[in-house]
């Protein structure tokens, strides 16, 4: 019997590549996106590679409630909005998008959405560029749900 989980993960991977590779090409203006801030310094070149998080996700103690969503944010950039499992959160995908993201970045993590109540996580991670798109595994702790 053959294992192709590495045949998929490599798949994956160079799909990642592509659509960043792509992104990175483009040469159509973007709005800035509503968590920008203020006028900030593009990543000059190719945009570095993403971190894509997961892991487990606790509210009060307790595992987090399938169907909740959680998001990552820069200083300037932020990423897609994930939708959880019961007590397991994948797929927040992060990478910069100005100098100061690269220079200063903390990664903050939130159970909610951008426009509604949120809540910050109490685990934040230190940004360091990396070569390829790269998994990490980060447990996060909320102190409570956001309201509806």
């Amino acid at each position: 019997m053959t294992n192709h989980k590495p045949l998929i993960r490599l798949g994956l991977a160079s799909l990642v590549v592509m659509i960043v590779a792509l992104v990175g090409c483009s040469s159509t203006e973007v709005e800035p996106t509503p968590y920008d801030r203020e006028i900030f310094t593009p990543v000059a070149g190719p945009p570095p590679f993403p971190i894509i998080f997961e892991g487990t996700f606790t509210v009060d103690g307790e595992p987090g409630p399938a169907d909740s969503t959680i998001y990552a944010e820069f200083i300037h950039g932020g990423s897609p909005i994930s939708t959880t499992f019961e007590g397991e959160y994948v797929q927040v995908i992060l990478g910069p998008v100005s100098t100061e993201d690269i220079e200063h970045g903390i990664i903050s993590f939130y159970l909610g959405t951008r426009d509604g109540d949120h809540v910050k996580a109490n685990e934040t991670w230190e940004w360091d560029t990396v070569g390829k798109p790269t998994n990490q595994v980060l447990d996060l702790t909320f102190d409570r749900l956001p309201e509806s």
